[in-house]
């Protein structure tokens, strides 16, 4: 059976209108299945890694740097994934909400260990739950001013999240949109030639 260009196009879409109901059910399911468990992980480690250096100033930096590095590789392997993937965009998808947590959780975790090294840091002693609800009122500008930075060290921090927020909204989504596009678009320019050598 012929194909037309248009149903090239057709196939291309974030989930392809030809499949059934239930298949569109299942990508969605697995979807949120994977970013669930994503999310479960990254939770995970901010339990596990202790919040309390005892005075050891190079294990907070150490941990702190492992995080960074540890973001790094996983924003890479995620831009992977998306190139990689059946559907690019819902992909794109899991990956943007993953790389917003995993970056909250890099701030999270440096607010708990400065709360737990001077608990005068910040208006409140910091757990590491309110340290991650702090974070997140940090990249959402909200401000509600119920927890602040007090000390100089801490307001760093804070300017350094207000800072790279900005860009962090602007190049994440950027580059994790602009991998499922090449993508969708490196599958279309194949399709069609497929279909010019079919001709």
């Amino acid at each position: 059976m012929a194909t037309s260009p248009g149903d090239a196009v057709t196939e291309l879409a974030v989930i392809p209108t030809g499949l059934s109901g239930w298949q569109k059910t299942k990508i969605i399911l697995v979807s949120v299945f994977r970013t669930l468990l994503g999310i479960f992980f990254i939770a995970a480690v901010l339990v596990l890694v202790p919040a309390r250096p005892h005075l050891n100033i190079w294990f907070p930096i150490v941990g702190i740097a492992l995080m960074v590095g540890g973001y790094i590789w996983y924003f890479r392997l995620q831009l992977r994934r998306i190139r990689k993937a059946n559907y690019p965009q819902v992909q794109a998808a899991e990956a943007l909400i993953l790389v917003a947590i995993m970056f909250l959780a890099i701030f999270a975790l440096t607010y708990d260990m400065m709360s737990g090294a001077n608990p005068a840091a910040f208006t409140e002693d910091l757990a590491r739950f309110s340290a991650f609800y702090f974070a997140v009122t940090v990249l959402a500008t909200v401000g509600f001013g119920d927890i602040t930075p007090v000390t100089t060290a801490a307001r760093s921090v804070v300017m350094l999240q207000m800072a790279i927020d900005i860009a962090f909204l602007a190049v994440a989504v950027k580059i994790v949109s602009g991998a499922a596009a090449k993508s969708l678009a490196q599958r279309k320019a194949g399709s069609k030639a497929a279909q010019n050598q079919a001709y």
